[in-house]
């Protein structure tokens, strides 16, 4: 599961960083793993929010930064639990604030954070039930935690599912790379394929190779870039 701190007093996003560590550590074999970011300003967080199951916040400094970071997730259709920290800002006053906003009261307490960890499982979970996709014009739901590569065809792209079903869907690997962004184990390896890194079982100077042999010509140049990319993942599991 992926957390998100978002809050601009340095001493307090320090202190949540460590009850989330805390957390993380007690999850560290389990399916429900914990990875935290954590921001400071609204800039560097809005550039990927989607990805976040949950959010803690608190943007206390500037008055507006708040509902400013709300209306720009709403914007995205972000829909996942986003705990809204009141301080030297009462949030609780703010009006027409979305369904996926829950609040509470400094200080971070660390009794709190397993009741609103489960919010965010509970999203995790809902999260998998499919990516939006297209066949001939019509949505379809393709399951991200079950795909395992992306290849350009000459209509669009081949999915390549773990269980070795293809799919074909009309999205081009550049837009399907963007709707794949929130994502983090997903990487357009070339022009034409993109790799789950969960599904990775190797990476060489010269290719990226999937757990079903297939393979992925690779610069030289990003060798170190994609090991990175597949050891930070299986870590995280």
């Amino acid at each position: 599961m992926y957390v998100a701190i978002c809050d601009d007093n340095a001493i307090d996003r320090k202190y949540l960083e460590r009850l989330l560590s805390r957390e993380a550590d007690k999850r560290a074999n389990a399916p429900s793993a914990l990875k935290v970011d954590s921001f400071g300003d609204a800039a560097h967080f809005l550039v990927n929010p989607l990805k976040y199951n949950i959010i803690f916040m608190d943007m206390c400094f500037e008055r507006g930064t708040a509902t400013a970071i709300i209306d720009a997730l709403v914007a995205m259709e972000y829909s996942a639990p986003l705990i809204l920290y009141s301080s030297r800002i009462d949030y609780s006053q703010l009006p027409n604030l979305p369904d996926f906003v829950y609040h509470a009261k400094k200080p971070y307490m660390p009794e709190d954070l397993p009741g609103f960890l489960a919010l965010g499982d509970r999203n995790a979970l809902r999260y998998d039930a499919g990516i939006k996709l297209h066949q001939n014009g019509a949505e379809i739901k393709v399951s991200k935690d079950e795909t395992e590569c992306a290849a350009a065809s000459k209509k669009g792209s081949t999915i390549y599912m773990a269980d070795g079903t293809r799919i074909d869907v009309d999205e081009d690997i550049a837009n399907l790379r963007q709707i794949l962004s929130p994502y983090e184990e997903f990487g357009r390896v070339n022009k034409n394929g993109i790799a789950n890194f969960k599904f990775v079982s190797a990476v060489t100077p010269f290719h990226v190779i999937m757990q079903s042999s297939f393979q992925f010509s690779i610069s030289p140049f990003r060798y170190r870039e994609f090991k990175f990319l597949k050891d930070e993942l299986k870590h995280f599991d």
